[in-house]
């Protein structure tokens, strides 16, 4: 089965906005996240009108529908997970995205809300859910043998750029986003990641000892390991150390929960 990832933004309401026949309303509603959220529903008017715009170009209006494009009509998509903004037009775009696929291509779709994604002073919180609920999903997905693609057009590029580098990490082989500026599809290559052995022992102590107890002693660490290791882990932005104490960054034991799991001996 064929199933893609997106993370969904806001270019429908974005796009919307500029439409030359706009009522005035629509302007103001826009305007506030709030007013949209109250409006994020098949039966509003609003939503209604928007939904309407959509339709008559999906491929313009939305930047996530214009990635997908090409799937869409090779039948290369079964079922489809949209993992949107914590905010109103993000869900709105989210549901307006839903409902198109559903009833004009017939596929299965689920929305998904990320707590903290694209909202202002939650950045790392966003990240960390952003990571745990794709990785999450995609892993089991792959280990059921689907091909799974992530459309990484949506959102934000701090998110989907640490989003590329986990799933190239997790073994997903299409990933694949709409170019900002030429407007053209590109799939993204994916290089054979892999966590370097010299690292893999220390980081799954470290992993074992942070679900533990939410650090390592520096002492027990530099007992078995080299100085230059935990400063190269240090200087790559995975750890930090203070007091006496290592502590995995949350994006990273976000990511380890998922990568060593696949390290294990079968």
């Amino acid at each position: 089965m064929n199933v893609h990832i997106v993370t969904c933004g806001t270019s429908i309401i974005e796009n919307y906005s500029r439409h030359p026949n706009i009522p005035s309303e629509d302007s103001r509603i826009i305007m506030v996240d709030d007013e949209v959220l109250k409006r994020a529903s098949p039966k509003h008017e609003f939503f209604i009108r928007v939904y309407e715009f959509l339709k008559t170009n999906p491929y313009n209006a939305s930047a996530e529908l214009k990635a997908m494009k090409r799937f869409l009509e090779d039948k290369l998509v079964d079922e489809v997970y949209l993992y949107h903004t914590d905010t109103g037009k993000g869900l709105f775009c989210a549901r307006i995205i839903e409902k198109f696929l559903t009833d004009v291509h017939r596929l299965r779709v689920e929305t998904i809300r990320v707590e903290g994604f694209g909202v202002e002073g939650f950045f790392e919180d966003g990240l960390i859910n952003l990571l745990d609920k794709i990785i999450d999903k995609a892993s089991r997905l792959v280990k059921a043998g689907n091909n799974v693609f992530l459309n990484a057009t949506g959102g934000f590029k701090p998110e989907n750029a640490v989003l590329t580098t986990a799933a190239s990490l997790l073994g997903i082989q299409n990933i694949y986003y709409i170019h900002e500026k030429f407007r053209e599809h590109v799939n993204l290559p994916i290089l054979p990641l892999a966590i370097d052995q010299k690292y893999l022992k220390p980081l799954q102590e470290l992993y074992n000892n942070h679900k533990k107890h939410g650090f390592t002693p520096l002492k027990t660490f530099t007992e078995q390991y080299s100085v230059n290791i935990l400063q190269n882990l240090k200087d790559r932005n995975l750890v930090t150390e203070e007091n006496g104490k290592i502590k995995l960054r949350k994006w990273t034991y976000t990511i380890l929960k998922y990568i060593l799991e696949q390290n294990q001996p079968q």
